[in-house]
């Protein structure tokens, strides 16, 4: 049996990004295309991930709520979170009301 949790392209961008904030700054990548992440919450699983209403996922339908993959970044000054496989920006505000 074979198992591969992650190909290893994912964990080189993973890396690659975790450096770049390691370093003090973003990885340059356009935030307008990032997803976002609406009433989020930390849920508490063999793997920190994230729950919300995600807006903006290049395969998931937006306004639906989601569970993350693995999360290995999370700044609320930045408003960002990086999990295994993509950045989100997280607001705590209710889908589609922005203050």
């Amino acid at each position: 049996m074979r198992l591969q949790y992650a190909p290893a392209d994912a964990l080189s961008r993973l890396a690659e990004d975790l450096r770049f904030v390691e370093a003090g700054s973003l990885p340059l990548f356009d935030l307008l295309e990032t997803p976002i992440l609406y009433n989020h919450r930390i849920r508490r699983l063999p793997v920190g991930s994230l729950e919300g209403i995600v807006e903006g996922h290049p395969k998931l339908a937006s306004g639906r709520e989601i569970t993350t993959s693995q999360v290995f970044l999370i700044d609320t000054d930045w408003g960002l979170a990086r999990t295994l496989s993509r950045w989100y920006r997280l607001s705590a505000t209710a889908a589609g009301v922005e203050n």
